[in-house]
């Protein structure tokens, strides 16, 4: 599944990069937006000089899978996970990303929103944070910057969506969620 993601992609960003040039590889794309991540507004879980930049929507559900298979690596031999909203799932998908962004603390909003997954009543299917009615203009100006960003290669990608350079400095991506601890742990491995 994931192979036909990234071929698809690959396929879109080629069409976006233009007939003059071959088409992009991962590692392009990755860089691509990687050298515009200082734009993302985000929440960021641990501390460390090793980031992995995970673009997420609230409402989704392999988002909040990859977010609790992520826990246990938080801070982890110095994993910084930069955790950037976007909002293309569902209607309410802006207001959770906003009320996670205007929250007095995001890091707890986000924490909310995962962990109340489909249990709140309040904040309907998906993300357990309630949507933000009136989110500020502010933050839907942070909301379209994640997004540009996000499409900083030309093409529309799945969801959730890592980021990442190795320890050589490649920058990489990963679509989806790892088939699996084996797999999710040689990929943080490579985080440079």
């Amino acid at each position: 599944m994931i192979r036909r993601i990234v071929a698809a992609t690959l396929l879109a960003a080629s069409a976006a990069w233009g007939p003059a040039h071959a088409a992009p590889t991962a590692s392009q794309l990755a860089d691509a937006m990687l050298a515009r991540m200082s734009q993302t507004s985000a929440v960021t879980l641990g501390h460390g000089a090793r980031v992995v930049d995970v673009f997420f929507d609230p409402n989704c559900p392999y988002c909040h899978e990859l977010y609790e298979d992520l826990q246990p690596w938080v801070g982890r031999q110095g994993l910084r996970l930069r955790w950037i909203p976007v909002a293309v799932l569902a209607p309410s998908s802006e207001g959770k990303a906003a009320a996670i962004l205007q929250a007095a603390d995001p890091r707890q909003a986000l924490t909310r929103n995962e962990t109340d997954y489909n249990e709140n009543p309040r904040a309907g299917s998906g993300g357990g944070v309630v949507p933000l009615a009136h989110p500020r203009a502010a933050t839907r100006e942070d909301l379209a910057r994640n997004l540009q960003v996000l499409h900083a290669a030309g093409a529309y990608f799945a969801f959730p969506m890592m980021v990442w350079r190795d320890r050589s400095g490649q920058a990489q991506m990963f679509l989806g969620t790892p088939h699996g601890a084996a797999q999710l742990k040689r990929l943080l491995a490579s985080v440079g």
